[in-house]
């Protein structure tokens, strides 16, 4: 309810009505000394004295009255224009749900044409104001006990009907025995951002539904195409290496050796894809036990000169002593394979492939491919971690590939609570690191345990 402030004013040069009651209370007082002292004498004059003393006491008390009260006028008018001009709604309640004061902004909120309609009109703030009543018990219960609520989202209705999201933040006032008297406080109209929210929890929501159906798809569609490429596979090996007998054209086997090629390097495609996808859909798991690091590099080069077709050496140096891995085996080897295929890819046949291990300070491995291939720039790497990117991505590129090997090599070393880094230079070659943790490295749990 608005705070009156529409007192009569006294006009400009007119005494306040303090100050002319001390006024006539010193002039009655000083009449009736000097009236007291012509009838009974002088002993009465030091009488009249105090009795005029007491009055100019009283017409000083006065002033400093009427100037205190223009101050708090003008407080009030001061917080009376921020009570009405504030762009957020400002309510004063009573416990049991009843608005005692509100501003303009509060109405427009609520869809009233002003406070004391609201005021008239919402009576019971429990069962009119929130869709779900029980917000209101929920609001006391946190006021009673905190004194102090903050950011109460909740749905409430407008005088049309409307629904809109509004929050809250309000403290309790108790009188000075701590009896609760009213809750004061601010709302503001949250519902656009409510609604962005939700949104975009609902869209987040439809894209995690559409990686599973494309996750599940995609292992469908794993069957329907590796099943008829196995067979593929199968009979262009059988032919190319005449394993039932001698064809009788030579250019049969080189046929069979290229129908055999291109069917392993689509199969490879197919693989990639479908680990990039359960990788982003969170379905790919890591089963780890004990393995020689030396076994898991060994089936990495298997891996990419399958992928490859290469048969370059490759350096290896992994130290003597060093201690068993604490791994998922088949997906570390996969993760470096890429890295080497990438390396034979890209290095021309005079440059060097090397793949090395080495112990890091803080107890974990260190596993490195690096190759003096073609590089690339350093503002480029990382695009070069995403998946299906590729730097150059004309048909007419150079180099084979769908751009996956690199991506699934870091994600698969992060499975492991690893990590990967790239250096490379243009003209110079590339470095990739995969590092991984101490509890990756066997013997370095079993010391610590």
């Amino acid at each position: 309810m608005a705070l009156s402030i529409d007192e009569p004013k006294p006009k400009a040069g007119t005494p306040s009505p303090a100050i002319a009651v001390a006024c006539a209370t010193f002039a009655a007082g000083t009449v009736l000394g000097l009236g007291l002292a012509l009838d009974l004498g002088d002993e009465f004059l030091g009488g009249l004295v105090i009795v005029a003393i007491l009055c100019c006491m009283l017409v000083v008390l006065a002033r400093v009255a009427d100037n205190t009260g223009k101050r708090l006028s003008a407080g009030e008018i001061s917080y009376r224009a921020f009570f009405d001009q504030a762009v957020e709604g400002i309510f004063r309640t009573t416990p049991d749900g009843r608005y005692i004061a509100v501003n303009q902004a509060l109405a427009d909120i609520y869809g009233y044409s002003s406070p004391q309609t609201l005021i008239a009109g919402l009576t019971d703030i429990g069962a009119q104001l929130y869709v779900e009543p029980e917000r209101r018990a929920q609001f006391r219960a946190l006021m009673q006990a905190n004194d102090i609520v903050t950011n109460f989202v909740s749905e409430i209705y407008q005088r049309s009907g409307r629904r809109i999201w509004i929050s809250e933040n309000a403290r309790a006032v108790r009188d000075w025995s701590g009896a609760m008297l009213c809750y004061e406080g601010t709302v503001e109209d949250v519902t656009e951002k409510f609604e962005q929210e939700r949104a975009l929890r609902t869209a987040l929501r439809q894209a995690e539904i559409a990686n599973k159906m494309k996750a599940a798809f995609l292992a469908a569609m794993s069957h329907e195409l590796k099943t008829p490429l196995n067979a593929v596979l199968g009979f262009s090996e059988i032919i190319r290496d005449e394993v039932l007998g001698p064809v009788g054209n030579p250019a049969y086997r080189e046929y069979a050796g290229d129908i055999h090629k291109s069917g392993g390097r689509l199969l490879s495609v197919i693989n990639d894809v479908l680990d990039v996808s359960r990788l982003e859909g969170g379905l790919l798991t890591i089963e780890t036990r004990h393995e020689n690091i030396h076994d898991i590099v060994e089936q990495a080069i298997k891996m990419a000169r399958a992928i490859t077709h290469d048969a370059r050496k490759i350096a290896v140096e992994i130290p003597a002593g060093m201690p068993l891995l604490d791994v998922d085996p088949r997906r570390l080897a996969q993760a470096i394979g890429n890295l080497l295929a990438n390396a034979l890819k890209f290095t021309p046949m005079a440059g060097t492939v090397r793949v090395a291990a080495r112990l890091e300070e803080d107890g974990g491995i260190a596993l490195v491919v690096e190759d003096t291939g073609i590089g690339m720039a350093p503002e480029t790497i990382a695009a070069a971690l995403e998946p299906f990117r590729q730097l150059d991505g004309t048909l007419s590129r150079r180099f084979e590939g769908a751009g996956l090997g690199l991506s699934i090599s870091k994600s698969l070393v992060e499975l492991h609570d690893g990590r990967l880094e790239v250096i490379s230079a243009v003209g110079e070659g590339t470095m990739v690191s995969l590092f991984l943790p101490s509890r990756c490295v066997y013997a370095v749990q079993a010391l610590a345990g």
